[in-house]
């Protein structure tokens, strides 16, 4: 069972395993370090699981930070078996998943703008291997949402570790020791699961990870926009897409209430974003209200040309590294890593024979 700890200074030895960060790669971790009979302690800074796939409850509204769709066919999600526990609804149908806002002129204008969206940059700046995998990804599973949104599928993900400590911050590793704002703590091995740039000034040996940004936004109407349940993707416009969330999961906005999920790559002003709304969904949009904005600066890792599918997860003797920038930029890619960095701790404490 997950539950918070006091902030008071505590000293706990005995851990097998430390793992510092509860997202993907650190929960699928300690998942199989936990089921291997490793004693593992997950310590997480913020006040719940997921890492970047979460969300919030307003005023009625489920807001993800940043565009979220779970993929069921992800072996890793497969394998979890959380989706067993939670309410999935596809948000692509039939042959071609989404709507060109604009004339199709050629080929690559069809693919193009949607995988701009996937990828937070342009397609031709990501490694061959990825573009595949991605590609992959989509013809043998039907991306979707889940009811409660994207912090509903992390706390599922979270339910089977025992011990979690939320809202602690690790300052430094000290030899086989973590050092947080409300203790030391001891562990034959140490695995930092968190975003690339914490990863580095926790271990300078991880190297530099170049991360995309980008900024959800979201908006509702009271009048009803007939077909906003089927993705929309631009490739001139300041906004890459747009989609009625609530079209596809009723439960992410009130009744009565039209909640649309959008995204850009730069910054811009939610009057350019109203102006975008109104080419996309051929209508106008100055009554529609303005519900919240995130923006996400470390949204998903750059992989580019050249760069292996995946990277080393053991960085010294004892320490280990996971997490997405260790592998290709997607769910599947964050937990394989976390996986991979669980077995080998697992081959050493129980050797096979």
């Amino acid at each position: 069972m997950n539950r918070r700890y006091p902030t008071k200074v505590v000293r706990v030895d005995n851990f097998d395993c430390i793992v510092i960060g509860a997202g993907l790669a650190g929960l699928t971790a300690a998942r199989y370090l936990q089921s291997a009979g490793i004693e593992t302690l997950v310590i997480e800074s913020s006040d719940r699981p997921g890492g970047r796939v979460k969300s919030d409850l307003i005023d009625g509204f489920t807001l993800d930070h940043g565009f979220q769709v779970i993929n069921p066919k992800y072996p890793n999600i497969r394998n979890s078996g959380v989706m067993d526990s939670l309410q999935f609804t596809p948000i692509v149908h039939g042959l071609i998943p989404f709507r060109l806002v604009e004339t199709i002129t050629k080929p690559g204008d069809l693919m193009a703008p949607f995988l701009r969206g996937v990828f937070l940059t342009e397609p031709s700046r990501v490694s061959p291997r990825v573009r595949v995998e991605i590609y992959k990804s989509f013809l043998q599973g039907r991306p979707g949402l889940v009811d409660g949104g994207a912090s509903a599928f992390s706390s599922a993900l979270a339910y089977p570790v025992t011990d979690i400590h939320y809202g602690e911050t690790v300052h430094r590793i000290e030899d086989q020791n973590v050092i947080t704002d409300h203790g030391s703590y001891q562990a034959r091995f140490i695995m930092i699961a968190t975003d690339p740039v914490t990863a580095t000034q926790l271990t300078p040996e991880v190297g530099v990870v170049r991360m995309h940004s980008s900024t959800t936004w979201y908006h509702s109407t009271d009048n009803q926009i007939a077909g906003a349940d089927r993705f929309a993707v631009s490739k001139s416009g300041s906004l890459i897409n747009s989609i009625a969330i609530s079209d596809v999961v009723e439960s992410y906005a009130p009744a009565g209430k039209q909640l649309f999920s959008s995204t850009s790559l730069l910054p811009i002003s939610e009057s350019e974003v109203r102006r975008e709304l109104a080419r996309i969904w051929k209508g106008d949009t100055s009554t529609w209200e303005f519900v919240a904005r995130y923006e996400i600066k470390k949204s998903l890792p750059e992989h580019p040309l050249g760069k292996s599918l995946y990277s080393t997860v053991q960085i010294k003797d004892a320490l280990y590294v996971a997490g997405d920038h260790r592998g290709y930029p997607s769910q599947q890619g964050a937990m394989e890593s976390g996986k991979r960095a669980a077995r080998s701790i697992i081959e050493r404490v129980h050797p096979r024979r």
